[in-house]
């Protein structure tokens, strides 16, 4: 049997496409590492890592999180706990648009609001919650995702904070990593510190803008 010249040409660029293709598919591991010898309460407990850039990391840390005006810096993550999966840091490749192996983004029901783009599971294995429904990932109230990031109030008093993740059933603001309760924990981060600290200042304004007014008026 004879094959022409050209099929026989085309056959290796065939060949080399395909491993190409599948190349760049087991490469999206690279975006998150499984923690698995971690717990939650192991990931609390990991000590803060000072750097100069990311060579300075270990693997589970996403950056290295530098201020150049007081030439310190501390190695950052974004870690996502819960008690059926354990622990998974996200790197600074992964991008939930795209990850259809890994999805942390879990909501109440399918219908709730959400970033039309965000990637849509097939099968329960798809989400980190295990519940695919609809093509959504739904949030297991019995088994709560958290999520853990250093909190930097100047980076020398950096440390690992943890609080449920976006969609989790809530008490309390201090549940939410975004600070923010609202029967669910909101999405968008907000620091109490930051504000208490500004409630504290109007009171003492407050106060002084009365003692200036007594002794005015007397």
């Amino acid at each position: 049997m004879k094959f022409d010249k050209k099929f026989l040409i085309f056959l290796p660029n065939l060949f080399s496409f395909t491993l190409a293709g599948f190349a760049s598919t087991v490469s999206n591991s690279t975006d998150y590492i499984v923690l698995s010898q971690y717990k939650l309460e192991d990931i609390k407990k990991l000590p803060i890592t000072p750097c100069k850039d990311d060579s300075d990391c270990p693997n589970y840390s996403n950056r290295c999180a530098f201020d150049i005006e007081i030439d310190a810096g501390v190695c950052d993550m974004n870690v996502y706990c819960n008690k059926f999966n354990g622990c998974v840091a996200l790197l600074n490749s992964f991008d939930s648009h795209k990850s259809t192996s890994l999805i942390i983004d879990s909501f109440q029901t399918p219908n709730d609001e959400k970033d039309p783009n965000i990637s849509k599971c097939k099968s329960d294995s798809d989400c980190f919650t295990n519940i695919c429904k609809e093509g959504v990932c739904i949030v297991d109230d019995s088994d709560p995702i958290y999520n853990c990031i250093i909190a930097e109030f100047g980076v020398h008093q950096g440390h690992v904070t943890c609080g449920k993740a976006a969609n989790q059933l809530c008490d309390d603001h201090e549940d939410c990593i975004s600070n923010q309760c609202f029967d669910v924990c909101d999405s968008n981060y907000y620091n109490h510190t930051n504000d208490a600290s500004t409630i504290t200042l109007t009171k003492i304004l407050g106060i002084m803008i009365l003692l200036i007014l007594s002794v005015l008026l007397n």
